[in-house]
């Protein structure tokens, strides 16, 4: 495993602002989703900000869908699923909450009926 020396980081970390959906696995059928702004990614994880603490702890898993920015029209996003690492609160009462991903984020374009004419 090969760190860089800036954060002792296997990848290195990159920042953006991307709007994304993160639904907390509760284990029960009453799964909790929360639209908020990715803040930046990396190989093996991602960080976003919540104003929601109560929803999230060490270890939880969730899914993550990020909204590419764009043309409307390609309507594309990345998803997976990984497990929260840590959790630090900045302010406003926001959280900023780090995410250890499970396996690669897959692409997808969402059809819409209009391309399918």
């Amino acid at each position: 495993m090969d760190f860089n020396d800036q954060n002792k980081r296997e990848y290195e970390r990159y920042s953006i602002s991307f709007q994304a959906e993160v639904i907390s696995l509760a284990g029960c059928a009453n799964n909790l989703s929360e639209t908020t702004t990715l803040k930046d990614i990396s190989g093996g994880g991602a960080r976003f900000v919540s104003k929601h603490s109560e929803r999230y702890s060490i270890g939880q898993k969730v899914d993550l869908i990020i909204h590419l920015p764009g043309d409307s029209l390609l309507n594309a996003k990345m998803e997976g699923s990984g497990k929260v690492a840590w959790m630090c609160e900045i302010e406003n009462g926001e959280l900023s909450i780090g995410l250890c991903m499970d396996n690669l984020l897959a692409f997808e374009r969402i059809v819409s009926d209009s391309d399918s004419v």
